[in-house]
């Protein structure tokens, strides 16, 4: 098996071909290096390099250490790993396969990185050529075989195919010839499908030599089908060879006439090419033959000619070599020089502008440095912010048609029969998922934008909890999972970002929920310490590996053991930011016998309102702001029949009181410690959530300029102490009624005949403000009160209160006025059938449009588009 020897050396260095010797390519080379820079000069060093690969490696690696620097400098890394395999190569040459062997590996760590799959191939086959040079079989085959992948995934055809018949020969000089024919097969079946058919006779000629091993008739199919394809391309060295097998094969069978023809073709061919050590060889073989069949007169005359060649090629060798020891000489003198004139003149025009320039450029570099990092984060975050709002109407526009998918699916749901039901809950359940996870990538979006809002609520944490676990009863009861709670059982109220932790839970226990086996069980715990919240959730999966730990928050990784299972990578992510964002800590234990999950973030006791409220079940909410127990007391004696009364001791407890609570109506004092009256009520005409409330101040400064003084500042009274009751009782009630009739007005308004931009408009800009977020995702029927309260950055119940002051309708309601009054005009004006307008208003079916359509106007669709 020896002739396949050279397809082995001969990969390797088709990478990399060699450049024509001479001192004039150097002299030339060294001339553009010179007038070069940036990825210029290093592309001419990696040329110089190759120039001196054969026979100057201390040359080649000089040069190919400067390009490594160029690359490095200019961040270019096929530069960087180009000039490591030219090192690798140079070492190779020089025999010292360790050193060969090292550089190679840093190559191939950035090749990988950068995914240079061409490259990484190239390196493959250098490092397999030194473990074959060290007669390690077994490793050099292993790295052929990593060769020929990248190869091939890079689509590098030729030297795939050169490539697969080196690793084929390999195989076959180790006797097995079941793996040579499985990979020459595969390279074939890969360079068919790829129309790569220029390649095939090295491929096929390499697989007459795996057969001949084993199943010697078979081989001679392959010979001459890589004779055909050779002989096609004009492929003189595969076209030799093969003829050559052939005469090798026939002279086995002791055809002796069909072994000359084959051997005579060979050396025929071998004249078409450049003289070289194959002719001796040939001449050889021929011999050999001559003599097995007793014709000793030829074997004789192509001894003969086998000496003669041989004797020319060793002269030609020497002559070459002292050609080669001249041209080392002259390049290492030149070299020389050419280092000594840089040395000097760089140490020249140092001296020259060292002292004068040397602050000035110092000074100039540090602020031209400044300046750039300033105006690369400007635009970097410029650039993060487009992307983002650019993502965020991907995924708006996303939601439109999967409206239009789901609405369909519910009036089919309705109307189907039993026979499609399975099919319509598969539909139904996958166009949840992916609302779901069009959900998922907005809230992570908004956190990337910094505008999600944390929204902080009151209640008991353990109750919360419960409620988050218990939507993943149904998934873990389908997986024999279970799920197991340990509360706290703190019975006090704590204030906790809900929106954060119902997201951080639900990916938690969701991922646990998906990726752990059937019956795995799964822990829940949490505990209130110092201020803190401590959440664990553990589970008995599968376990995260070690070196996949660092990367599970980064946003889209994705795990191997996790890559069968249905999943974004974003989840984690979206925990991490949601933890930093409410300033806690998230912290990961695994192994394989489970995950652990540990977040912590601050809370706070909540203020027990309830012991400074007086309860008075349906009637308006008022707070008094008081410091005086007494004016407290007698206050709320005198209007505790008519409204439900929050005390607050000052202004700045008022305040937190206010934006918690949203009461329809402010009492206060002006003289009180922390922040009086006035402040109170700036702070309060301030905010856009509060500006709204009705301020009445009572004080016992009772003097003109301090009366104007409140007015000015916008309150709706001013009250002087000693107070009369009654005074106070209807000043509050005329207030108040003023509130409710401004409500009334609003509504009559709305039932007017006006179009629809004009009727639903309101004197309040807050309220208008509202309906255009509702107006701009009318066609979204998932637009509902958590994605209003999100625009408008409050709670919920900071959103309803509000609206309920202003209008009377209460978020859910007035969602619904909107939808509906929308829905009336377009009908009015004929712009669709039922069906099209109730999707384009954001109903998800046309049976609860017509019955909400109904109730609201008193009469159905289908009447107002006949009596239009």
């Amino acid at each position: 098996m020896a002739k396949f020897a050279f397809y082995f050396i001969i990969a390797f260095s088709i990478v990399f071909p060699q450049q024509l010797r001479s001192q004039n390519t150097a002299d030339s080379l060294h001339t553009l290096i010179k007038k070069a820079d940036g990825l210029k000069k290093g592309e001419l060093n990696l040329e110089l390099a190759r120039h001196f690969l054969a026979n100057n490696q201390d040359s080649c690696l000089y040069y190919s250490q400067a390009a490594q620097k160029i690359g490095q400098n200019i961040k270019d890394h096929s530069v960087v790993i180009r000039s490591y395999a030219l090192i690798g190569e140079a070492y190779q040459k020089q025999n010292k396969m360790k050193e060969a062997i090292a550089s190679y590996q840093e190559g191939l760590k950035l090749a990988e990185k950068h995914n240079e799959k061409s490259l990484a191939g190239t390196i493959y086959n250098g490092i397999g050529t030194c473990y074959f040079y060290l007669n390690d079989p077994k490793k050099a085959e292993q790295y052929l075989k990593q060769a020929a992948q990248a190869k091939k995934e890079a689509n590098d055809y030729q030297y795939y195919s050169f490539i697969a018949a080196n690793l084929a020969a390999l195989q076959i000089m180790n006797q097995s010839f079941g793996e040579a024919i499985h990979t020459l097969k595969d390279a074939e079946k890969t360079l068919l499908k790829n129309k790569q058919d220029n390649y095939l006779a090295t491929v096929y000629n390499s697989l007459g030599a795996a057969y001949q091993g084993i199943k010697s008739d078979s081989c001679v199919y392959y010979y001459e089908k890589g004779l055909e394809l050779s002989e096609k391309n004009k492929d003189h060295l595969t076209m030799m060879t093969t003829h050559q097998n052939l005469g090798d094969y026939y002279l086995e069978k002791k055809n002796y006439d069909k072994a000359v023809e084959y051997m005579k073709k060979a050396i025929a061919v071998n004249e078409l090419r450049p003289e070289d050590q194959y002719k001796p060889a040939l001449f050889e073989r021929i011999s050999v033959l001559y003599e097995s069949m007793g014709d000793f007169k030829n074997a004789y005359h192509y001894k003969k000619l086998e000496n003669e060649t041989r004797q020319r090629l060793f002269t030609a060798a020497k002559q070459k070599e002292i050609e080669e020891l001249e041209i080392k000489y002259q390049s290492e003198k030149k070299e020389k020089e050419i280092q000594v004139h840089k040395h000097e003149a760089e140490k020249a025009k140092s001296e020259r502008t060292a002292l004068l320039f040397g602050s000035i450029l110092l000074f100039l570099v540090a602020g031209f440095i400044i300046y750039l990092i300033f105006q690369r984060r400007k635009i970097t975050q410029k650039f993060e912010q487009e992307k983002l709002r650019m993502f965020e109407n991907i995924l708006h526009e996303i939601k439109t048609p999967l409206t239009l998918i789901d609405g369909p699916i519910q009036i089919m749901k309705q109307r189907s029969d039993s026979s499609n039901e399975e099919q319509l809950g598969l539909m139904e359940r996958n166009s949840k998922k992916l609302m779901s996870l069009v959900a998922e990538l907005l809230d992570a979006s908004k956190l990337g934008r910094g505008s999600f809002q944390l929204h902080y609520t009151n209640g008991l944490v353990d109750d919360f909890i419960e409620n988050t676990i218990d939507t993943f009863a149904s998934e873990a009861k389908s997986k024999d999972i279970q799920i197991i709670h340990t509360k706290n059982n703190v019975k006090k109220q704590y204030s906790f970002p809900s929106n954060a932790l119902e997201k951080i839970l639900s990916n938690l226990i969701g991922n646990a929920v998906k990726y752990c086996p059937p019956k795995a069980e799964i822990q829940v715990s949490s505990q209130i310490e110092q201020g803190r919240l401590n959440i664990r959730v553990s589970d008995t999966g599968p376990g995260i590996p070690k070196k996949e730990q660092k990367k599970v928050f980064r946003r889209f990784f994705r795990g191997n053991q996790v890559s069968d299972v249905n999943g974004t990578g974003i989840g984690l992510s979206l925990v991490k930011e949601l933890v930093d964002l409410a300033q806690g800590t998230i912290h990961l234990e695994s192994n394989s016998s489970g995950t652990t999950f540990m977040v912590s973030f601050p809370v706070q006791e909540a203020a027990n309102v309830m012991d400074s409220v007086i309860q008075n079940e349906g009637a308006p909410l008022l707070l008094l702001v008081e410091d005086d127990a007494d004016t407290a007391a007698f206050s709320i004696a005198v209007l505790k029949e008519n409204f439900q009364i929050i005390h607050a001791k000052n202004g700045q407890q008022a305040l937190d009181l206010i934006r918690e609570n949203l009461p329809d109506i402010v009492l206060s004092d002006v003289m009180m410690p922390e922040k009086d009256g006035i402040e109170l009520l700036s702070a309060i005409r301030s905010e856009e959530l509060t500006n709204h409330l009705p301020v009445v101040l009572f004080s016992a400064k009772a003097s003109l300029e301090s009366r104007l003084q409140g007015l000015q500042h916008g309150a709706d009274a001013y009250i002087s102490k000693p107070f009369s009751p009654e005074e106070l009782k209807l000043t509050i009630k005329n207030l108040f009624t003023t509130v409710q009739r401004n409500k009334e007005t609003y509504k009559e308004a709305i039932h007017s005949e006006k179009i629809f931009e004009e009727r639903v408009k309101s004197p309040n800009a807050y309220v208008n403000k509202v309906i255009g977020y509702i107006v701009n995702n009318i066609d979204n029927q998932d637009y509902s009160v958590n994605e209003l309260s999100d625009n408008m950055s409050v709670s919920r119940s900071q959103l309803h209160r509000k609206l309920v002051a202003l209008t009377g309708f209460s978020t859910t309601n007035f969602i619904s006025m909107i939808r509906l009054e929308k829905a009336k005009d377009l009908l009015l004006n004929n712009e669709g059938n039922i069906t099209e307008i109730a999707y384009k208003c954001g109903f998800n079916s046309q049976s609860y449009f017509t019955k909400s359509f109904t109730e609201y106007f008193g009469k159905s669709p289908s009447q107002v588009l006949k009596n239009q």
